[in-house]
């Protein structure tokens, strides 16, 4: 544990995205089954909703000062674990970031948005990518301030209680008129009321209901049969030595394979399942020795292997091996100076053939199958990431959770599915489409897991134009200013508390951006609610590979003002400009290189490129060669 360095990295959020190449669900919806919410399914929510509707009361929602003795007790649990630190001074370097006294100072107050305000502030302080702010202490203060904001929000019982009902059956209603595949706002709509319920802690028939009908897997990673036969599929050319007696005759020559192994998927949920196969001829020319006789023998075999992995998060499995094989053996000489001696010995040679032949298939098929089992033995030692371990502090820091996963195969994909989402957030009700094109590797990504990753670090947070670039720039593309070009003040954007980034894929365009409440530079601000988002397109290079473009204009909207001032029009503009910057007008233009550094041969250092790029019904699919 320590305290290395005290800035966040939002960066690492947009990351959140590559999690869930390692993520799943824990039950398997085909991508065949283009589910949908099911008009039973609307007629069960609306039922519930209108059943909790009228069951809201006062006494369940959080208590404000048992919000406020807890937050204060698990400050003073932080500052004495802090001070009993073995590193005094590390101790202190977080107690002084963390700055908690003037959240302390505030539960002492009668000013509740005095209170508020510390208590968000110090939320945002407890969320980021440093290292140590996974730990228990912090996570338990963070998970107590959540719960003192929702006191605060619900402190006036009466008032609550009437909005919440109210709330509820307009959503019932917005459920009775949602289409099959709900647009964007209306997941999110049932998003927002989920995290208000779960806060309120009222309606948890309504939460349960919504989770389970829209609880789908909203990350999908692939990897096609091709790329598995690149890494697995060679040729086998070898030859060895013979050494075997059999029924009293020593043996000596030299056998020659030429063949192949095979690597297919097997259509599995749980699990990935990869047959892998060796079918090869084998060709040999050996000398017996029976005494002063000698037997020269030619011999054609075919020999087939067989043995099925099974892969997970656990690790690598196999099932038991599986061999066969074929033999046909001549004998083209027997060699001895007397003529009577060969003529005996050609006689009890076709004797015992058949049973010598029998002998050596069995040997040829154990050996093969020996052979065979500790080859493919050694993908038994290859370590599976630990998802969980690797990537569970980084989750816990962005008040994020472990996602549920499944791996499973198809005819032609390995495939992960994950559910990204916690407590408060839903996923959809929409299984992922069909990927129509061959692809080596893919990636589709609902709508929901943008929102769900990035909401509990950016809601409500200001950012400002420094961070926004340092963005840019550990995602490859840093925006630079051109030597004597006018700089204009760096701007800051407050953002909006719910779903504060537009994430949708619909109708095959990409609408993608923020939600704000406040933008300001320099001396100017304009503080209403905004949207401001770029809109993106599928196209194909002249080689053809597959880009994202931009819509010429960045949009900056202003949802629910029919009118601005003319410094607020002005103000608009300049939001417009500046954020053209922030947009590229182009995506996924990139290659995408294998790390040196990965273990399989086939792949190292490979480089593929996007080649198909689709957008429908809330889900984005990239497809890789």
């Amino acid at each position: 544990m320590g305290l290395q360095q005290l800035s966040t990295q939002p960066s690492l959020l947009l990351r959140t995205l590559c999690f869930t190449a390692l993520l799943g669900t824990q039950t398997y919806f085909s991508s065949e089954s283009a589910a949908q919410l099911s008009d039973s399914d609307r007629a069960r929510l609306v039922s519930q909703i209108r059943y909790d509707a009228s069951q809201i009361t006062e006494d369940r929602f959080p208590d404000l000062q048992k919000a406020k003795q807890d937050v204060a007790e698990k400050i003073e649990s932080v500052r004495q674990f802090m001070l009993a630190q073995r590193s005094q001074s590390n101790g202190q370097a977080w107690l002084d970031y963390l700055d908690l006294d003037p959240l302390a100072d505030a539960l002492q107050s009668d000013s509740l948005s005095e209170l508020a305000r510390t208590a968000i502030d110090t939320r945002f302080r407890l969320i980021g990518n440093i290292e140590g702010l996974e730990m228990s202490s912090l996570t338990r203060l963070r998970s107590s301030i959540e719960q003192l904001l929702a006191a605060i929000r619900f402190r006036d019982g009466e008032k609550a209680a009437e909005q919440l009902s109210k709330q509820l059956d307009s959503l019932a209603e917005r459920i009775e008129a949602m289409d099959k595949v709900p647009s964007a706002e209306d997941a999110a709509a049932l998003s927002a009321l989920v995290s208000l319920l779960e806060e309120s802690q009222q309606a948890r028939g309504v939460v349960a209901s919504i989770r389970e009908v829209f609880g789908r897997a909203n990350v999908a990673i692939f990897v096609g049969e091709s790329a598995i036969q690149q890494a697995v599929n060679r040729d086998v050319n070898r030859s060895r030595p013979i050494r075997d007696c059999i029924l009293g005759t020593r043996i000596v020559g030299e056998a020659y394979t030429t063949g192949f192994v095979t690597a297919n998927l097997l259509p599995s949920i749980g699990a990935a399942r990869i047959q892998v196969s060796l079918n090869a001829d084998v060709s040999t020319r050996s000398t017996g020795y029976n005494g002063p006789v000698k037997l020269r023998t030619l011999g054609n075999a075919h020999v087939t292997a067989t043995r099925t992995l099974n892969i997970n998060e656990s690790g690598v499995t196999m099932d038991a091996a599986y061999a066969t094989a074929s033999l046909n053996t001549d004998i083209t000489s027997i060699e001895h100076k007397l003529k009577i001696v060969r003529r005996i010995a050609r006689k009890k040679a076709a004797e015992q053939k058949p049973k010598a032949d029998r002998i050596a298939v069995e040997r040829l098929r154990q050996q093969v199958g020996e052979e065979f089992v500790q080859q493919t033995s050694e993908a038994g030692g290859m370590q599976t990431p630990n998802i969980s371990e690797r990537i569970g502090p980084t989750l816990s820091r962005l008040s994020l959770v472990d996602p549920a996963r499944l791996w499973g195969s198809t005819d032609d994909s390995l495939f992960v599915d994950a559910t990204l989402r916690r407590n408060d957030q839903i996923s959809t009700t929409v299984s992922r489409p069909p990927i129509t094109v061959s692809y080596d590797a893919a990636i589709q990504i609902q709508e929901s897991v943008v929102d769900n990753a990035l909401g509990p670090f950016l809601a409500g947070r200001t950012v400002n134009e420094a961070t926004i670039n340092e963005l840019l720039a550990e995602a490859g593309r840093p925006v630079e200013k051109q030597e004597g070009e006018n700089t204009e003040p760096p701007f800051e954007i407050d953002f909006a508390r719910l779903q504060p980034i537009v994430f949708e894929a619909r109708d095959g365009a990409i609408r993608f951006g923020i939600r704000g409440t406040r933008f300001a530079q320099g001396e100017r601000e304009l503080k209403v609610p905004m949207e401001i988002t770029a809109t993106y397109r599928p196209a194909m290079t002249p080689e053809g590979h597959a880009i994202l473009i931009r819509d010429a204009d960045v949009n900056v909207d202003f949802p629910g003002r029919k009118r601005l001032s003319v410094s607020q029009a002005g103000l608009k503009r300049t939001i417009q400009n500046r954020f053209d910057e922030v947009f590229p007008e182009s995506l996924l233009q990139r290659e995408i290189e294998v790390p040196q550094t990965v273990e399989i041969d086939a792949i190292r250092g490979q480089r593929y490129r996007v080649h198909h790029i689709d957008s429908r019904d809330g889900w984005l699919t990239i497809a890789v060669r």
